[in-house]
């Protein structure tokens, strides 16, 4: 056992590939749902670097480094090189991985390189050896999505998982490189409906920063990035953004929320939105049997009626569910739609007269259905009056 004191040892300031969100020489989780544009900020987090930025403010620069890239569900060519692109990142500093057989395969993941494997992790340390001599160091290595190379990906062996791990952030810190891992699903997913995959927790708890990409519910096209887990700093704001040709485009503002806080806000919200609708719903069937009462009514007349009482057709349409209307078209080549209630239910009637039958199925124009409509009022009214 060696003992040195800790006075001996010179203090050594955290780095940062991106400011408050990738730390040099550490391992940094993304999570989120499907399509929320994992890969994408790992694009621009690229483009970003190679430019010499290190966060989102111009006041964040620094030297362009070498990136090195593990694109196990993307092809290079027709998407990877795509992305880069539009972000903007210096092509030249850019290293993907690939193999001997798929180097000019579209899926360059399809025969992988294992990182649970030694001697890839050797070959991956000498390639940074190589790019550290050359006087263009490496500062970020991306790995996505991180099922596809770290292997024991079924959760049965989560000692070979963290083994993998510790190896890579071994790596990390000795080259100063930084290395994002993502993975699919997020916490969120886990807290909500129970379906974190069996590796996420395991990179969870061994990456000293994680972050979270969710969808914004009330504005579809937004999404935002919101910190986990941030034990290298002050927990940092997240931030919005949305998605425009294939790159991300990040808003001005800061969102002042934790991603346990930004879930809590959103289920709150979702559950007002959830009471909302069923208080339409009551409304718009209350309103739609009344109008129905007196007889059908074209359908074309019915929405534009609704609209007047803010009332969509989506609602409406669910109300004439709700109340088991019906919807018919008058008999003839140019015959309308129209809604109408259903028929009474008629039951045989226990005496000695004949059951009362059941009404079969019957079509008549919507000027007959009225006309009889009237005549039925007006024999009602009459009655009253000469009562």
């Amino acid at each position: 056992m060696n003992l040195e004191k800790l006075s001996d040892i010179p203090a050594t300031p955290q780095g940062w590939v991106w400011k408050g969100v990738i730390p040099e020489g550490q391992l940094t989780l993304l999570t989120g749902e499907p399509g929320v544009g994992k890969s994408l900020f790992a694009m621009d987090a690229i483009a970003k670097l190679t430019r010499g930025e290190r966060g989102f403010t111009v006041a964040d620069q620094g030297e362009p480094g070498q990136v090195i890239l593990f694109s196990g569900e993307d092809g290079v060519a027709s998407v990877v090189r795509n992305r880069l692109e539009a972000a903007k990142a210096e092509l030249p500093l850019v290293n993907i991985v690939v193999n001997d057989t798929n180097a000019n395969s579209e899926k360059p993941g399809s025969t992988r390189s294992r990182l649970d494997d030694d001697a890839q992790i050797e070959s991956l340390e000498l390639y940074l050896s190589l790019l550290r001599e050359s006087g263009s160091p490496c500062r970020l290595i991306v790995i996505d999505p991180a099922k596809s190379f770290l292997g024991a990906t079924n959760g049965r062996n989560d000692a070979k998982i963290r083994e993998t791990l510790a190896k890579l952030t071994d790596l990390a810190e000795r080259s100063g490189a930084a290395i994002l891992l993502i993975a699919t699903p997020s916490k969120i997913d886990k807290e909500k409906r129970g379906n974190w995959t069996p590796m996420s927790p395991v990179l969870a708890e061994v990456a000293r920063s994680v972050w979270t990409i969710v969808r914004d519910p009330d504005e579809p096209g937004r999404r935002v990035l919101l910190p986990v887990k941030t034990n290298l700093c002050e927990t940092p704001p997240g931030i919005g953004f949305t998605i425009q040709n294939q790159r991300i485009f990040w808003e001005n503002e800061w969102v002042r929320q934790t991603a346990e806080q930004y879930v809590a806000d959103a289920t709150k919200t979702e559950q007002l939105h959830q009471v909302a609708a069923k208080s339409e719903l009551s409304r718009a069937s209350d309103w739609l049997k009344k109008r129905l009462n007196d007889g059908p009514v074209y359908t074309s007349v019915l929405k534009e009626d609704a609209a007047g009482h803010d009332i969509s057709e989506k609602t409406l349409m669910r109300a004439l569910i709700l109340l088991g209307g019906i919807k018919g078209k008058e008999k003839k080549s140019d015959g309308r739609w129209f809604w109408r209630m259903p028929d009474p239910l008629t039951v045989p009637v226990i005496s000695g007269s004949p059951a009362v039958k059941t009404r079969t199925l019957e079509f008549k124009t919507m000027a007959e259905i009225c006309a009889e409509a009237d005549k039925a009022k007006a024999l009602k009214n009459a009655t009253k009056q000469g009562t």
